[in-house]
């Protein structure tokens, strides 16, 4: 169990301090070992072509975990990306003149999107 210390404000904090990196910044539901990451940094810079699946499916054959082939097919639906897509932003007109740029974000957590 992770134990908090009394400066520790986000749980990301915690998992930081013992090693790990949540998957959120605020509500991490799983965490991933920095010594993990930093493994498959190697591997993927000594062979490009491995791919993070085959890193997951390693990590679950080494420590006798089923991997569970549904995560990496749940954004496969047909209708995913209609369901997921912004109209206003995706949206575009037969005779409309094309823009400079067909998106215009910032690098802020994605939050500029909403």
């Amino acid at each position: 169990m992770l134990h908090p210390m009394p400066h520790h404000q986000y749980p990301n904090e915690v998992l930081l301090c013992h090693g790990y990196l949540g998957s959120a910044p605020i509500y991490p539901m799983v965490a991933i070992s920095i010594c993990a990451l930093a493994l498959f940094h190697q591997v993927h810079c000594a062979c490009p072509r491995y791919s993070i699946q085959s890193f997951c499916k390693t990590l679950c054959y080494i420590h006798q975990v089923p991997y569970r082939a549904y995560l990496t097919t749940q954004l496969n639906m047909p209708d995913w990306r209609l369901l997921n897509s912004c109209p206003a932003c995706c949206y575009k007109l037969k005779d409309e003149p094309p823009l400079d740029f067909q998106w215009l974000v910032s690098i802020d957590g994605n939050n500029s999107l909403k």
